[in-house]
């Protein structure tokens, strides 16, 4: 509190800078039919004064100084700059793009021409068109963004520039997601999804990459991707949806695959100050694979606006209640010499349906001599038993409520006070079995049922404290703030070891891992079962000036983030806690300025450094050498410290013909210290490896033709090229269950130090130890080469939309042994609307359909565990052609633990918007 008080106390000193007379206009604002428009922005210029139009097109402002000019903007007509006493005005319709106003950039609306970022809107009606069912679906088409969709209505976001963070529980590292400004989650260890699933009441995506960690955050070195609400407008308007799946896989059942989806928003009272908008959706459906269970589930999510009289602000109040599973960590056999499915299977097979053994329990054992040895108890006399069942049945579940508050007020014309508030309390549960090592014999395969719950729980606040000064020649607006998130994370996992034979591909063979060459009953230990506490405690500083006649804009922030984590595992014997505390602190600065060379051309730079401090995953398991000193065995050098992030940005942009919009970007990241996750004898370790480069250039455009009414042409190319600079990793000894190269090499090595290293160079660090350096080697996961198309035909009573999305020259590993297939998906589909009258309000019914992966396209999208390993050299040295030569008379291949392009699906959808 003494903090906001000082900043209010300043802020209130400069004021008197500014005080002027004050005057207040009146005026109409007609479309390009000549009707009122309702919600236009006018702006005092060169102030943050604002008002907006009511539903007769009128408005009215003070002004502070009354010469002052209004700037008049709406998305979809050209904004323009009149003097205050025009009375009656009539907007064009404006074709390009980079008139779009975005709020994301600066926290302020701006013209996308004038931001210092490159950034991307994606609107209600391009939302409308793909109907994505996740985050990475809405922005798959974005330019410069790498969209993993394996995992269905989950997926991963990798932004030009940076890497895949290849956090274990799926977070976005580099890339913050922000709903309505602020963070999903308390903790960057987590995807959004988890607790949150997209909805019709988003109005539209935002995606700012460059210098947004300043304003955004500690994840958000590679920008941010701020999912926006719709507030309710005067009138109630609404929409229900029904979607209607195909049936992905054949399995013999008949099912109804849907989902219901409805919105509704208005006003409450007769004053239309207080207003509403409410919705969520319902799903029951099999799913893209054959898991044996279904992806199901609810979830109702809304907020209440009021806005305060005489333009002094807003409050808005938010909840959200979800409920639902989604069966989505399904792996694949991965061919290695073809990098698509393996052995006949097809793009809808799991290997984790196993129903016939849904009815066995198995009981959880203490670890100890390498395999589960003594029961583990809750009382000192009932055994703990899990059943495989429910494993499999509950999936990967997300369980969240959540409230919030936020408030918006002006002090003065110039002063405003911004807080963001929210609490909410997540369940989640993330169950699914993963092949034990990332390659495996093809006729068996060891396998690991990771049976995890966790109850977690945050509160999130945001103070930001808004100031504009200036004059005729200069203006600031100054933004200052704190930021508190305090996570609570209770995380319980269970593991399950079995085998299957793999080439059986209706997975009637599965057992419990073998003990002393017999079968025993089903049974299994306790991964992790921890208590953290992780708070994140900032401060930050922004200003935006604008000079020259509004024509040079400058972004300047600075942001001082600490982050503490406290943490607790409950490890054998398991009645001793381990606990450790962990602390990181550091600073983000950025910079930007944009130029208008005319009035429709801009040219734009920025540079950042910021920085990645590891979350409580990086930490997770502690492993004590023993109890009595409380050594880790993980607490590996380096994790104690940050990753250090060096980016810098420049670009121009301009419109041709009011309908053509063009963006070109060149960008270079460095990475210091960058931290990888691997698995080390069977646990996820997050270690730093050394440092890394990332530079190249991007093209978008985007082309309305005036003489074809609604086709809407959008493509981007990125071209990137990423290398080592400083990077090395140990070779190291693996010999885990069904692992064909346990034993290779000589002394347990997983690479053979005297055989063919394929280019790769060999570092003897000494005392039997050995690394490799990887210098100049391509940074695994990353394609060299992103294009997405996006064409869209909207006509008054048909509609068609086709996007694709091209991903070229990915490597599995850091040796740069195996590569990917260059990824392609393509989605099509079409519309036909019909408008129906009631009173003086339309109604749209509408019907239509939507391929998914259209050419049903097969390839492998990852290889789990190999990012920062030297397993992929070691297995190439064994087998060659990725085959077994152990015995020689069989010739086994050798698979890889993949994940595969989502199968080609059909969405029927019929809507009605009232």
């Amino acid at each position: 509190m003494k903090f906001v008080k000082i900043l209010v106390a300043v802020f209130a000193m400069l004021l008197n800078l500014t005080a002027t007379a004050q005057t207040t206009v009146t005026g109409k604002i007609n479309g390009i039919d000549g009707k009122p428009l309702m919600g236009v922005n006018v702006q005092e210029a060169k102030t943050t004064n604002t008002t907006t139009t009511d539903k007769n097109g009128m408005y009215s402002l003070k002004l502070n100084n009354p010469s002052s000019k209004l700037v008049i903007s709406v998305v979809g007509y050209k904004t323009q700059t009149v003097n205050n006493g025009t009375g009656t005005l009539s907007l064009v319709q404006d074709l390009s793009e980079l008139n779009q106003v975005t709020i994301t950039a600066s926290r302020t609306p701006t013209r996308k021409l004038q931001t210092t970022t490159a950034i991307e809107i994606i609107g209600a009606k391009q939302l409308k068109a793909i109907k994505p069912e996740g985050i990475a679906e809405a922005v798959q088409n974005a330019p410069g963004l790498y969209v993993n969709t394996s995992q269905g209505r989950r997926g991963g976001i990798v932004t030009r520039g940076f890497p895949d963070g290849g956090n274990p529980q799926g977070g976005l590292d580099y890339t913050s997601i922000l709903i309505d400004g602020l963070p999903s989650f308390g903790s960057t260890g987590r995807l959004p999804e988890a607790g949150f699933g997209f909805d019709n009441n988003v109005e539209r995506v935002e995606v700012v990459r460059g210098s947004a960690a300043t304003l955004f955050g500690r994840a958000s070195a590679a920008g941010a991707i701020n999912i926006i609400s719709k507030t309710g407008g005067e009138e109630t308007h609404g929409t229900v949806k029904t979607t209607f799946y195909n049936n992905a896989f054949d399995d013999g059942k008949t099912q109804l695959n849907f989902r219901l989806d409805a919105n509704i928003n208005g006003s409450i009272d007769k004053a239309k100050r207080l207003r509403y908008n409410i919705g969520g959706w319902w799903l029951d459906d099999k799913g893209f694979k054959n898991t044996g269970f279904n992806d199901f589930g609810r979830q109702l999510r809304g907020n209440f606006d009021y806005t305060l009289k005489n333009n002094k602000g807003s409050l808005r109040a938010y909840f959200l209640a979800t409920n639902f599973t989604f069966q989505n960590l399904t792996d694949v056999p991965a061919d290695l010499t073809t990098m698509k499915i393996a052995g006949g299977y097809s793009n809808t097979q799991t290997l984790q349906n196993f129903s016939q053994f849904y009815n066995k329990e198995y009981t959880v054992y203490e670890s100890g001599g390498g395999f589960p040895t003594r029961r583990v108890t809750t009382n000192g006399t009932d055994s703990i038993k899990r059943s495989v069942r429910q494993a499999f049945q509950d999936g990967s579940y997300g369980r969240t409520k959540q409230v919030g508050f936020n408030i918006n007020y002006n002090l003065t014309k110039d002063i405003t006070v911004e807080n963001k508030f929210r609490t909410q309390s997540m369940e989640n549960g993330t169950k699914y079995s993963f092949a034990l090592p990332s390659f495996y014999l093809s006729n068996n395969q060891s396998r690991l049922l990771l049976d995890g719950d966790s109850k977690d729980g945050d509160i999130v606040n945001e103070f930001r404290l808004k100031m504009h000064v200036g004059n005729e020649k200069m203006s600031h607006s100054f933004t200052a703030g704190q930021y508190t998130a305090i996570t609570k994370l209770r995380p319980t996992t269970y593991s399950f070891v079995h085998f299957l034979n793999v080439s059986d591909k209706n997975n009637t063979q599965f057992g419990a891992f073998p003990y002393s060459g017999t079968f025993d009953q089903p049974r299994g230990s306790i991964t992790r079962r921890g208590r953290y506490t992780e708070t994140v405690s900032s401060v930050f500083f922004g200003d935006e000036i604008k000079a020259l006649d509004e024509k040079l804009t400058v972004n300047l922030g600075l942001r001082f983030d600490k982050v503490i984590i406290d943490m607790a595992e409950t490890k054998k014997p398991f009645d001793l806690e381990v606990t450790r505390k962990a602390e990181h602190k550091d600073y983000s600065a950025s910079g930007g300025v944009n130029y208008l060379v005319n009035t429709n051309s801009a040219v734009y730079a920025n540079v950042i450094r910021s920085f990645r401090a590891p979350d409580y995953t990086a930490y997770t398991s502690l492993e004590p050498i023993n109890f009595a000193d409380r050594r880790f065995l993980r607490a590996t050098d380096g994790i104690n410290k940050n990753e250090i992030v060096f980016s810098t940005e420049a670009g121009y942009r301009t419109t041709i013909s009011d309908n053509i919009s063009i963006d070109v970007a060149g960008f270079r990241t460095k990475i210091n210290n960058r931290l990888a996750t691997i698995f080390e004898n069977g646990i996820l370790v997050s270690k730093p490896f050394g440092s890394q480069r990332i530079y190249g250039a991007e093209f978008s455009v985007a082309y309305t033709p005036e003489k074809i009414k609604g086709l809407s042409i959008r493509t981007n190319v990125t071209y990137q090229k990423s290398e080592f600079t400083e990077f090395k990793i140990g070779i190291g000894r693996t010999n885990g269950a069904g692992n064909p190269l346990a034993g290779s090499g000589g002394a347990g090595y997983n690479v053979d130090i005297t055989g063919n290293l394929f280019g790769n160079t060999l570092i003897n660090e000494g005392g039997g130890n050995y690394s490799l350096d990887l210098k100049g080697k391509q940074v695994p996961g990353l394609p060299s080469l992103i294009w997405n198309t996006n064409v869209s035909y909207l006509t008054k009573y048909v509609g068609f939309d086709f996007s694709s999305n091209y991903n070229a020259n990915r490597y599995l590993d850091p040796t740069n042994i195996i590569k990917y297939n260059n990824l392609k998906m393509v989605n099509v589909g079409a519309f036909a609307r019909l408008y129906l009258r009631n009173g003086k309000e339309k109604t749209e019914m509408r019907l239509g359909v939507q391929v998914k992966n259209a050419f049903n396209n097969d390839d492998i999208q990852n290889i789990a565990g190999l990012q920062a390993s030297d397993l992929t050299l070691g297995q190439k040295q064994k087998t060659p052609t990725y085959v077994s030569a152990v015995p020689s008379s069989l010739n086994i291949p050798v698979w890889g633990h993949g994940y595969v392009q989502l199968p080609r699906r059909i969405l029927v959808t019929a809507s009605f918007d009232f």
